[in-house]
Order: C-alpha cells, then sequence, then structure tokens
C-alpha cells in the first residue's frame, strides 16, 4: 500500500484551499442552523489483532479517552471509521463490538479494507448494511462502504452515495463517512471521480470523514465541505501520538484532532 505524506495528499487536492483556524471568507453554511448544537467524535483504525501490537490495550484506551471527553461535554454519538480489526482476524470482530458496546453513547461503525467479512456477516453482527444512512434528530449521518470482504480498495457506490444525498432531510446537517479516501484508488494517486462529483455537486454535504491513512490527519476544505482526517487509535504504524477527531456543530462547525494519550489538541479548524 502506498501511503500519502501530508505533502502528497496536498497536491492530490490540486486547488482545494487549506484551511485555517478562522472560518473562510465567504463561507457561509449550506444548511440553515438546526434547532440544538451537539458534539460529536470520530476515531478509526484500531486493527484488533495486530501482532506484536498492545491492539486490545488500544481499544480500552479509545473507551477511556470517549468517556472523558463525553464527561467534559456530553457527547451525541461516536462513529467508528474502519479497520476496526487486522488482516485475517476477522474472527475479533465480535470482539471489537463488545469493546464499543462499553461507550458512553450511540457509536457507528464503516466496513474497513481490514474488515474482510461479507455483507450478511456483517449486518448480523451490527445490525446494518455496510451501506447505511443514520437519520439522527441532529444530523444525517451517510456510511459508504470503500471495501470488501477480499479488502479491495473501492470507490464506493455512487448512485447509492447520490440517491441518499437527494433523499436528506433539508435543514439537517448531513456527514459522510468513508474509510477509504475518494483521492485515491489503488495506484495512491488517482481520485475517485464520480464521488469527487457527488461532493462538488451537493455542498450540502457539510464534511467528509476518512480513515484508513494513519499518517493524515489534517483538515481541508473542498468548496464549503470539510475533507477530514483522523489518523489512527491502534496499529503499529501513522502518526507519532494515537487519536480521534472531535466534532462541535452550531452556527458553523469547529472540529479539532485530539491526541488522547498526552490529553492535548494537534490540529484545529472551522468549517
Amino acid at each position: 500500500m502506498k501511503v500519502l505524506s501530508r505533502r502528497e495528499a496536498l497536491n492530490i487536492l490540486g486547488g482545494l484551499a487549506i484551511a485555517s483556524a478562522c472560518k473562510p471568507s465567504g463561507g457561509g453554511d449550506p444548511t440553515p442552523k438546526p434547532d440544538t448544537s451537539f458534539r460529536f467524535l470520530v476515531a478509526s483504525d484500531g486493527h484488533l489483532g495486530e501482532v506484536n501490537t498492545p491492539s486490545d490495550q488500544y481499544f480500552t484506551d479509545l473507551i477511556s479517552a470517549v468517556k472523558e471527553k463525553h464527561a467534559e461535554s456530553p457527547l451525541r454519538f461516536v462513529v467508528v471509521n474502519g479497520d476496526l480489526v487486522h488482516g485475517d482476524n476477522t474472527d475479533q470482530l465480535p470482539k471489537a463490538k463488545a469493546y464499543l458496546d462499553t461507550l458512553p453513547v450511540p457509536y457507528y461503525v464503516t466496513r474497513g479494507n481490514h474488515d474482510r467479512v461479507t455483507n450478511d456477516v456483517w449486518k448480523k453482527l451490527w445490525g446494518y448494511d455496510t451501506n447505511h444512512v443514520v437519520a439522527r434528530d441532529e444530523a444525517t449521518l451517510i456510511l459508504l462502504d470503500t471495501s470488501d470482504q477480499w479488502g479491495n480498495y473501492l470507490c464506493g457506490d455512487t448512485a447509492w452515495l447520490k440517491q441518499q444525498v437527494l433523499a436528506a432531510r433539508p435543514g439537517v446537517p448531513l456527514f459522510l463517512f468513508m474509510h477509504i479516501p475518494y483521492l485515491r484508488d489503488l495506484t495512491g494517486t488517482t481520485p475517485c471521480q464520480d464521488i469527487q462529483q457527488v461532493i462538488a455537486d451537493f455542498p450540502t454535504i457539510r464534511a467528509v470523514f476518512h480513515g484508513h491513512d494513519h499518517t493524515l490527519d489534517l483538515g481541508v476544505l473542498s468548496g464549503k465541505t470539510a475533507l477530514l482526517f483522523d489518523a489512527h487509535f491502534g496499529s503499529s504504524w501513522g502518526t507519532p501520538y494515537r487519536g480521534f477527531r472531535v466534532v462541535e456543530y452550531d452556527t458553523d462547525a469547529y472540529t479539532y484532532q485530539y491526541d488522547f494519550v498526552n490529553k492535548k489538541k494537534v490540529n484545529e479548524m472551522r468549517f
């Protein structure tokens, strides 16, 4: 697998604006203000079962850190954005679920390229398909599958995605979660152009959250849509810290990447 450096990722994004901590000029919300503000958290890449790593500890550390964040200021939900287990350790998916079931708020998962089970097995375990929409009171979450039972890197079902975006409730923030970034295909350089077009056509998608590349923890803007990466909370490689992303939504959105081991913010932005 080719790993993109921060510079390579930004080169692929081409003309996209790098987001600063300040809201970009002219970047008004494409959706009306929700009735209430809310807060949620996104983590990815736990890789339970990876050899020569304390992968169980990575999960318990995540649970503890989420509980701590929830105690500081309540979270509405958590999304774990793929690669729950490592390699052929799919028999550990129920164990990963048991860990995540101890989270203090509702949570949702996407399938990563390491989560190599059939759609039927996935649905039996988690209760929903690998492509799934969650219509919460405060937000609509689209969980887009970007792999299969063999671990292939896929762009995702563009027709299904477009259908769900068109059907989404007006005036409710819409967030897209996909494990493998649409910015590349198997070569590590070519964007998934059909997915890219859907995102460009529908600025109602407030943010797209990616996992997969453990070295990326940045945020950039594509028009009015934030493209966000959250590094990893497990595994043997990636950023030198383990962390997750926190999002706070009100009239606009504020997000920061958080190193939960050293308990500090790594970067932040508004969108």
